[in-house]
């Protein structure tokens, strides 16, 4: 992993701080893109870890939270568990949602293949950035996070219904209770997204089980959207 890490892409001017890793397996076209998104108290290397694991035919871009903690960095302040400050979160929100339009662009990414990962913190982002922008998401992973069903996000239904969503969570999580990621089912389930859920007997971190449902499920999205045929040479 770590001489994967040792040649990422040159960066181009953005709205968040990030690391770009390109795909060990070219294609024809323009490739796709996952889109990481790291928990309270880390920065944009920490998921990096994940890249090797995941399909080789995406680029993988890591961005960092634009609040600094001090020790690492966060995407908003928090009232109490479930309830995001609102400034701050709407704040970052615009500024990922202007980040994906950078990087898409400026990498020379499929713009209709953009997924989205985020762990803790990065859930939650994740998964507000594919409800109120459907347009520039093609998938969400929300590992150990819940959704700021309290922020009364403004969602345009009809656009993400059978949008595709992968939540994960821990069962004996003591970050953020196994409950919160329940009604998070239940609120996307209401939503008609198309909708994965998976619970595992561990607390607030990423197992291989899991690791190995992402990656599957992932894969499963980039080969039914078809059209992805490698490159020769």
């Amino acid at each position: 992993m770590d001489e994967y890490l040792l040649d990422p892409l040159p960066l181009v001017e953005t709205a968040l701080v990030y690391r770009a890793l390109p795909a060990r397996e070219q294609t024809l076209g323009r490739p796709p893109c996952l889109v990481m998104l790291h928990g309270r108290g880390s920065d944009e290397v920490d998921l990096l870890e994940l890249a090797s694991y995941l399909d080789p035919r995406l680029v993988v871009i890591s961005a960092r939270a634009p609040y600094s903690l001090g020790v690492g960095y966060h995407w908003y302040e928090f009232l109490e568990a479930g309830y995001p400050e609102p400034e701050t979160f709407q704040t970052s929100l615009g500024l990922l949602s202007r980040f994906v339009d950078d990087v898409v662009g400026g990498h020379g990414l499929d713009p209709d293949r953009v997924y989205v990962l985020g762990f803790s913190q990065g859930a939650l982002m994740a998964g507000a950035l594919a409800l109120t922008r459907p347009e520039r998401v093609a998938g969400a992973m929300m590992l150990s996070g819940y959704l700021p069903i309290s922020s009364r996000l403004h969602v345009p239904r009809e656009l993400v219904r059978g949008l595709p969503f992968f939540v994960a969570h821990g069962t004996e999580d003591p970050v953020i209770p196994i409950g919160m990621a329940r009604s998070t089912r239940v609120y996307l389930s209401n939503l008609k997204v198309n909708l994965t859920y998976r619970e595992y007997p561990i607390a607030h971190f990423v197992d291989e089980e899991e690791l190995r449902d992402v990656t599957g499920w992932l894969r499963g999205r980039l080969d039914a959207r078809g059209g992805i045929e490698l490159a020769s040479g």
